[in-house]
């Protein structure tokens, strides 16, 4: 199959476009769908839990591998998957911050599944739970931080470029929503594990929108454009 090469010649610049590069960005579109029909999911599901809580006095929904940590694990297996896809993009001069964001994914998914509990291998076991899942962490965000250290002057000024983005924003919203999900989890109050969860639960959905808006957009410095 031949592919059709759109060139465009500007000031200082040749972009060559192709008709697969094209059908990659239509492919991309598909995820905001994706992501929206999730996020109505997890609304269904944050209303049937409240409902179940507060009026049929059903309080296994928040309990454990029960239906709000179940979709939290599910929804950041979607938010790791798309995280994924940008780190997999070779033209991207951001892909550190997609690597990043896929180790702390992880970090995520390693904190909500009990991996020990799990029929696994027993090295999967080993380096998913305990100090082996610490050591793990500890070795690729150690990674990154020498790699960023390489090229400190072009990170910072992608770090700044990223937080005042779209997706740096949803990022931050997703990170204060967790806070908010942890000061419930150490505040004793009526049903405070519920809203521990249920914010742990859109923190995640914040956070898949933030995925889906970065694998789109990469962040650029101000000085590389």
């Amino acid at each position: 199959m031949s592919l059709r090469i759109i060139i465009i010649v500007g000031p200082s610049s040749v972009i060559v476009h192709t008709e697969k590069d094209h059908k990659g960005v239509a492919n991309l579109k598909l995820l905001t769908p994706l992501a929206m029909l999730t996020e109505s999911v997890i609304v269904l599901a944050i209303v049937w839990s409240g409902y179940s809580v507060f009026i049929l006095k059903d309080f296994e929904v928040f309990g454990e591998n029960h239906l709000l940590e179940n979709l939290q694990a599910l929804t950041l297996i979607a938010v790791l998957a798309v995280y994924m896809v940008s780190m997999l993009q070779s033209h991207r001069s951001d892909r550190l911050l997609c690597v990043f964001f896929v180790w702390l994914t992880v970090g995520f998914l390693l904190r909500e599944i009990d991996i020990d509990e799990l029929d696994l291998p027993a090295f999967l076991i080993q380096w998913g739970s305990g100090s082996g899942r610490n050591l793990l962490l500890a070795l690729a965000f150690g990674t990154m931080v020498i790699s960023a250290l390489m090229r400190l002057r072009f990170y910072i000024g992608l770090a700044k470029q990223f937080l005042v983005s779209k997706p740096g924003v949803m990022t931050l919203a997703s990170g204060v929503l967790l806070i908010v999900g942890d000061i419930c989890e150490k505040v004793s109050f009526t049903h405070h594990v519920f809203f521990e969860e249920v914010f742990e639960l859109i923190a995640y959905a914040v956070l898949l929108r933030a995925a889906t808006l970065l694998v789109r957009c990469p962040v650029e410095p101000k000085a590389a454009i």
